[in-house]
């Protein structure tokens, strides 16, 4: 959330995330939805308020919701998800879902030319587990050998972002859409943490995960659990 987020007069939230210790002064409408994509929720209020949704806004939602849900397949994505996206198929004319998913993914594994702390950074989140800094970041790959020449650098980023940060933890996803699974990248003072969370013993700082592809779901719960 915002830095400054105590200074603000917040209206509402809407949102498909958990709810963490915002106060408010005031009461406020909340749309907080167990759902794959925030934008299922806002393609939802237009409909509860009865307003058209224009096509190109629904091009756009349709896109968003393709993206988190990794096309359908991410562990977060619900029927609402996939029945939001039907409708907005029907008003932007787009039917071929997967083929504009992959399209999609293909832009977001480009990696070529991109600085390899920025490609850590792309979709990173820090977390505290019981007083443990840990990071997590995610990397949507439509191959992983898209990444095999730059790996070793993303290794050694890790572990100097790990000691930039003061972190107990600092992890990279690098998630196959199409084989859907992560090779998880491990920088730890102790990587027993990662093998009594997945059952796993990390070999050369890293293992690999099938079926998981959700940070939020797969991911930071369990490891919560193992800190906690």
């Amino acid at each position: 959330s915002a830095d400054d987020l105590g200074q603000a007069n917040i209206l509402g939230i809407v949102d498909h995330h958990k709810l963490g210790d915002v106060t408010t002064s005031q009461p406020l409408e909340c749309w907080i939805w167990p759902v794959g994509c925030t934008c299922t929720v806002v393609a939802s209020m237009y409909n509860y308020f009865d307003i058209e949704i224009p096509k190109d806004i629904a091009g756009i939602m349709l896109c968003a919701i393709l993206s988190d849900t990794v096309i359908f397949k991410s562990a977060t994505c619900t029927d609402t998800d996939k029945k939001v996206c039907a409708k907005l198929s029907e008003i932007c004319g787009e039917s071929d879902l997967e083929s504009l998913g992959i399209e999609m993914f293909k832009v977001k594994s480009a990696v070529e030319g991109t600085p390899i702390r920025e490609l850590v950074l792309r979709d990173y989140k820090d977390f505290n587990m019981s007083g443990n800094g840990v990071g997590c970041g995610q990397l949507e790959l439509v191959d992983l050998s898209i990444v095999d020449g730059i790996k070793a650098d993303l290794e050694k980023d890790i572990q100097t972002l790990k000691e930039e940060k003061g972190h107990h933890t600092v992890l990279l996803m690098l998630t196959d859409i199409m084989k859907e699974g992560t090779e998880l990248l491990i920088a730890s003072d102790d990587e027993s943490v990662v093998e009594k969370t997945f059952g796993i013993a990390p070999v050369d700082g890293k293992i690999w995960l099938p079926g998981i592809m959700s940070r939020k779901k797969q991911i930071v719960p369990d490891l919560e659990k193992t800190f906690g």
